[in-house]
């Protein structure tokens, strides 16, 4: 007989018991009964009486009384309580025991593939019993399935066996006395628990049939305790239990199903976040219905509601839905037909790329080529913006584009009438990821004026970054989480968008009868086949959880539970995503979608290895890419959880604060006839290594950094000059450094980069001519590791002059 068991297999797990067998032994929690939380400890946040702490260890000193004064392990409720409450009443702790038992109804469930296989052993004649390592009695457990799951499960069940009773555990003895008291054989016995000692070791060595259930796989087991543990960091709602997964049933079952990556990410990790989206969506629609009356018609704005419209239909469509095109750049445009709302957004986009603001002021194709031209250098993109604000300026260009912005707005309109043709008093409910809802705020007010409707914007995910007044929520929103929180969750959505879209352009204009007339899609072909089987996976999940693995006479916390778990797996992924999730995105690219052609790379692993070495985590400042956590997946946890924690919680922490550990080097300034020595400090980045940073000015001087006065042995990474401005961030920082070339003096290489100094004179020299010119301050950055330091390993390295020749002169 197979020695393992998946949750799916549970119904027909009969037909791998032996011939002859009489009974169904079944473990009680995450066998027979699951919990809604991660771990038991999870329910003990809701206590009345007791601090969670205070239960823990009263547990554990009731224990440790028991094993010292009787010689036995196994204790009940009664004694956890006299431990945690020593000092108050016999009524008062009974009330304690029955609060806990009484949270545990509220969080536990019968996990319906045992049902089924408890039912089938009804059927073939065979007795059901319950042998459980627990604190509770067997009739507080009898009690506590009825209450969780129903009479129906409750009365499946022959007998009840409880270690606190017996006194001994499973592996103790507890299955030999349940089978004594039944008057069994062991080989009349099968036996199925989640706990390989208890449940199948100990069965096997009493000579008991037995399958050990294996709950979770190992992928999942991780990533369920890595969304627990952002779930702690996200913050959780104060009362009831916490670290509440309603999706772990689902995960049990659908994960070993599952043999396609990319479906297997889709089912695992977004499919609990867009059905609890989705299940959020239909009480709002609900509630928006209340309201205000009339037909609230569901409009899912393509691109990114493409998913959210898919999840909606698995689990049955709303009898008004549409998909409709509504993008940041038709909104913008749309939008543009006052004079306040010109002016505002030529005053507030005003250093934007040139071309890219002419095509949101509605300019032409060849009005674009006349004032902004083809700038390719810095210095002409700042010319062409001149010439641009210029033209804004003019009361001719405003009237113009007011004008082609009111007949962009009539297109836009009768695209939404195609759709759904709201009447007077209904509500348009905008369905989007998030995360401002800046299409909606450009046509809330054209919206309502032009239909005499509610307009309300519901999201994943919500920050606002202006108090707009509108009607705006988020299941993962200001309600509940802070801003922080919320400000690091956005950071990264642009993965989420991606794997949310669909296989077309993004809309940049409407005929006059509102068909969408769409840009070509940049989006490559592997790309959106990827995304298309995690989709289906989504879809999957959505479709499990209309009909759920469990059995419960009530879901109190299913609400609080799916926006909890949303929050706790979106942040689970954009912040730790695992190696084998980041494989099936890596190729991925992000489509900004404000009028231009520009795909940005969501991420870019090599970079990250040269950038913590240059600079830490602060390598990051100002990138362009747009799921810079997922650059650190093959870093330590200590590493990517100091990004998580600095991100959520906005800790205004510097690169010093980081890397307070620094080394002082005696460097030297060349120049085309002199040497000038100074001191450096080399602070440290990552992996041991360290900086040394000389800014070199403009242009006309050469460096060199005497790394012999500190090491015997040293690593050079790299030589390389950047932009002074790169230290502060942005674009310079986010631009690859110029390597230059350097001479060794000093030194003997013994392998690439790895170089042994002669002497405490040696040098690493980047002479004048190697440094490039440029019309800001430059600097040369020196990455080296020290493999043995000089004498003691010393931050303060001796001040040794060394000789440096320059061209025409002795230093």
């Amino acid at each position: 007989m197979t020695e393992t068991i998946e949750p799916h297999e549970l119904p027909n797990a009969l037909d791998r018991a032996p011939d002859g067998v009489k009974a169904l032994s079944l473990d009680c929690f995450d066998t027979l009964l699951w919990r809604d939380c991660h771990a038991p400890t999870d329910v003990f946040s809701a206590l009345d009486h007791v601090l969670p702490g205070q239960r823990i260890v009263g547990e554990r000193n009731a224990r440790k009384a028991e094993a010292t004064l009787r010689r036995r392990t196994e204790i009940g409720m009664r004694a956890i309580y006299e431990h945690a409450m020593p000092n108050a009443g016999e009524s008062i702790r009974e009330e304690a025991i029955a609060g806990e038992l009484d949270l545990e109804a509220r969080v536990c469930f019968a996990f319906a593939p045992t049902v089924d296989l408890m039912r089938e052993a009804k059927r073939r004649g065979i007795k059901v019993i319950i042998v459980s390592d627990t604190y509770l009695s067997a009739r507080q457990l009898e009690n506590l399935i009825r209450k969780a799951a129903g009479d129906e499960v409750a009365d499946l069940i022959d007998r009840v066996f409880a270690s606190c009773e017996a006194g001994v555990s499973k592996a103790q003895g507890l299955l030999a006395k349940a089978l004594k008291a039944m008057k069994l054989r062991a080989h009349e016995v099968l036996h199925i628990g989640d706990n390989k000692a208890a449940d199948f070791d100990a069965s096997r060595a009493l000579g008991v049939p037995a399958l050990h259930l294996v709950q979770f796989t190992d992928a999942a087991r991780q990533r369920l305790r890595f969304e627990r543990a952002c779930q702690q960091i996200a913050g959780e709602a104060d009362g009831g239990a916490r670290g509440l997964m309603p999706h772990r049933a689902l995960i049990a079952i659908g994960e070993p199903q599952t043999t396609h990556p990319a479906q297997g990410f889709g089912f695992t990790v977004l499919g609990p976040v867009f059905h609890a989206f989705d299940r959020w969506l239909r009480r709002e629609a609900e509630a928006l219905e209340q309201a205000h009356g009339g037909t609230v018609h569901w409009l899912f704005l393509l691109r990114d509601g493409h998913l959210p419209q898919i999840v909606h239909d698995a689990g049955g469509a709303s009898p008004s839905t549409a998909r409709v095109e509504l993008s940041r750049f038709t909104a913008t445009a749309a939008s543009l037909a006052s004079r306040a709302a010109y002016d505002r957004h030529v005053a507030l986009e005003h250093g934007l790329n040139p071309a890219t603001l002419a095509l949101q002021m509605l300019f032409a194709e060849d009005e674009i080529a006349k004032v902004v031209g083809s700038p390719s250098s810095d210095a002409e993109l700042t010319e062409a913006s001149q010439r641009l604000l210029a033209e804004l300026r003019s009361g001719q260009r405003r009237k113009l584009t007011i004008r082609r912005a009111r007949a962009f707005a009539d297109r836009l309109i009768a695209h939404i009438r195609a759709a759904v043709d709201p009447q007077p008093g209904d509500t348009l409910m905008l369905v989007d990821l998030g995360y401002n809802g800046s299409a909606q705020n450009r046509v809330d007010a054209l919206l309502s004026e032009a239909f005499g409707v509610q307009v309300a914007g519901r999201y994943l995910l919500m920050r606002e970054m202006q108090a707009t007044g509108l009607d705006k929520q988020g299941l993962i929103d200001p309600r509940h989480y802070d801003p922080a929180f919320l400000e690091a969750m956005c950071s990264n959505v642009a993965v989420i968008e991606q794997l949310a879209t669909c296989e077309m352009g993004s809309v940049v204009d409407y005929t006059e009868k509102g068909e969408p007339i769409r840009k070509r899609s940049a989006v490559k072909g592997r790309q959106s086949s990827v995304r298309n089987a995690v989709q289906a996976g989504v879809v999957r999940f959505a479709e499990a959880a209309t009909d759920p693995p469990v059995i419960r006479m009530k879901d109190h916390d299913a609400e609080r539970g799916w926006r909890e778990a949303a929050a706790g797996a979106l942040a689970r992924f954009m912040f730790l995503p695992q190696p084998r999730e980041l494989e099936i995105v890596r190729r991925f690219e992000h489509d900004v979608n404000l009028g231009s052609e520009r795909m940005v790379p969501l991420f870019d692993p090599e970079r990250a290895g040269e950038g913590m070495r240059r600079r830490g985590l602060f390598y990051m400042k100002g990138s362009a890419r747009m799921f810079l956590p997922a650059e650190l997946a093959q870093e330590d946890m200590s590493t990517r959880l100091s990004l998580l924690v600095q991100k959520r919680f906005g800790l205004g922490l510097t690169y010093a604060d980081h890397a307070p550990r620094t080394i002082a080097l005696p460097a030297y300034y060349l120049s085309a006839t002199q040497a000038s020595q100074t001191e450096i400090e080399a602070r440290a980045t990552h992996d041991g290594y360290f900086a040394a940073r000389i800014p070199v000015g403009e242009a006309g001087y050469g460096v060199a950094l005497q790394l012999g006065a500190a090491f015997r042995w040293v690593e050079i990474a790299s030589i390389t000059c950047s932009p002074l401005s790169a230290l502060a961030g942005g674009s310079h920082n986010d631009a690859a450094p110029l390597p230059v070339n350097a001479r060794y003096e000093g030194f003997i290489e013994h392998a690439p980069g790895l170089v042994e100094c002669r002497n405490e004179e040696a040098l690493v020299l980047v002479m004048p001519d190697a440094v490039p010119s440029s019309d800001q301050p430059q600097m040369i950055e020196i990455v080296f590791r020290p493999i043995r330091h000089r004498g003691r390993a010393s931050e303060k390295a001796p001040t040794v002059t060394s000789t440096i020749t320059v061209p025409g002169k002795a230093a």
